[in-house]
C-alpha cells in the first residue's frame, strides 16, 4: 500500500491503541470503586461504546496491511493463482461487509446527531453519536482501502507484499 494510506490508518490504530489503555484504567477505578463502595455512573455504557469505537479505528489497518483473519487449510494448498483469487474473493467479500455496514449506518448516524443520543442514566450520559460517526467514517475507510487492495491485487501485487517483514511466514 502506499506510505501515505498506511501513515494514515496507522495513526488511527494509535488512536484507538491509546483509548484502550486509558479505558483499561476507567475500569480499573470502577473496580476499585465497587470494592470500597463507591460506583461511578455510566461506566458500563462508556466501555460498551468505547470498545465498539476502537475495533473499528483498528479495520483499516487490518486492511491496508492485509492481514485479516483467514483460515490457510486451502489457501496453502492451491497454486499461485488460486491464492489471486481467493484473495480478490476475501477482498471483495470484506468490501461487501464494510459496504452494507456503512449503508445500513447512515441514517442511525444522521438521526443519531439529530436527536443527540445518549446511553445511560444518572450523572454520567455517555453520547452515542460519536461512535455511529466511527462506525460509519471506517466502514467507508476500510471500504476504500479494499479498493485500494484490489487494484494492487489485479495488478500482480501478492498479499505477503503488504505484510511487515515480522509479520511475513518464513
Amino acid at each position: 500500500m502506499t506510505s501515505k494510506t498506511e501513515g494514515a490508518v496507522s495513526l488511527l490504530n494509535t488512536m484507538a491503541a491509546l483509548w484502550a489503555f486509558v479505558l483499561a484504567f476507567v475500569i480499573l477505578a470502577d473496580v476499585l470503586g465497587r470494592m470500597v463502595g463507591f460506583s461511578f455512573q455510566g461506566t458500563v455504557e462508556l466501555v460498551a461504546n468505547s470498545i465498539v469505537a476502537i475495533v473499528f479505528l483498528q479495520f483499516p489497518l487490518t486492511v491496508v496491511r492485509g492481514s485479516f483473519l483467514r483460515s490457510t487449510v486451502i489457501y496453502d494448498a492451491v497454486s499461485d493463482n488460486g491464492r489471486r483469487v481467493i484473495d480478490l474473493l476475501s477482498c471483495l467479500m470484506g468490501l461487501g461487509i464494510f459496504v452494507a455496514i456503512a449503508w445500513g449506518g447512515w441514517s442511525d448516524m444522521i438521526t443519531s446527531f439529530r436527536i443527540g443520543e445518549f446511553e445511560g442514566e444518572g450523572a454520567l450520559r455517555v453520547p452515542v453519536y460519536p461512535t455511529r460517526a466511527i462506525i460509519f467514517a471506517m466502514s467507508v475507510l476500510s471500504a476504500l482501502c479494499y479498493i485500494q487492495l484490489m487494484i494492487r491485487l489485479l495488478g500482480g501485487a501478492r498479499l505477503s507484499d503488504f505484510a511487515k517483514p515480522h509479520e511475513q511466514e518464513v
